[in-house]
């Protein structure tokens, strides 16, 4: 599987945190079998830029976020973040009515949805870092102009009724992601975000 922003990795080796102070949170992490996220890159062709996130201790405490690195050669094993229907139904999340009825909604619609953040996490982890009001942040895969603006008009549609925000990002091939708010408006051009860049793209330049 190719790698892009938001996708899992299971190392064979702890990686190397950026701050020395948080060795040992990084190998408690690893040793735990968990995944890393994949970053934006940082240049280094050899090294794979990682985070991953850990709950707060203190309850009103946002959950504090890990940047490491690890080489390419350690990666033991990729997966796409997981569905919302994986997480849903995962016996780690006692999932609100509102998110079940959201899932249900996004298999009749046939669309790609993937989670990342606090929700993912908590399914990996089965620590408390979402509530029922949590953001849900999504990443939604399209291949087409058309299927970009059926995945934009169910979340439009969505949005406008569920008592929690929907953040997240459309994934584009060759181009990255981009933010399904920003898509939806009328701005001529659009924040692009890949592994390795950060641009803006014409809009005319999307689906060339």
């Amino acid at each position: 599987m190719d790698l892009h922003r938001h996708t899992l990795v299971w190392l064979t080796k702890s990686p190397q945190p950026e701050l020395e102070r948080d060795v040992v949170e990084s190998d408690h992490w690893h040793r735990q079998g968990r995944p890393f996220v994949v970053c934006r890159q940082q240049g280094d062709p050899d090294r794979l830029s990682l985070g991953f996130c850990l709950v707060a201790k203190q309850r009103d405490s946002k959950p504090r976020r890990f940047a490491v690195q690890t080489l390419r050669e350690n990666i033991l094993r990729v997966e796409n973040p997981p569905s919302l229907f994986e997480v849903v139904h995962s016996n780690a999340i006692a999932a609100p009515t509102t998110l079940r009825k959201l899932s249900q909604e996004v298999v009749s619609a046939g669309l790609d949805v993937h989670v990342f953040g606090s929700w993912m996490w908590q399914m990996l982890t089965r620590d408390p870092y979402a509530s029922a009001s949590s953001d849900l942040d999504i990443l939604i895969k399209v291949g087409t102009k058309a299927e970009a603006s059926r995945a934009i008009t169910f979340l439009k549609q969505e949005a406008s009724e569920l008592p929690f925000s929907i953040d997240g990002e459309l994934s584009i091939p060759r181009l990255g992601e981009v933010h399904w708010r920003e898509y939806c408006s009328d701005a001529p051009s659009l924040l692009f975000k890949s592994l390795t860049s950060v641009q803006m793209i014409s809009r005319g330049d999307i689906w060339k």
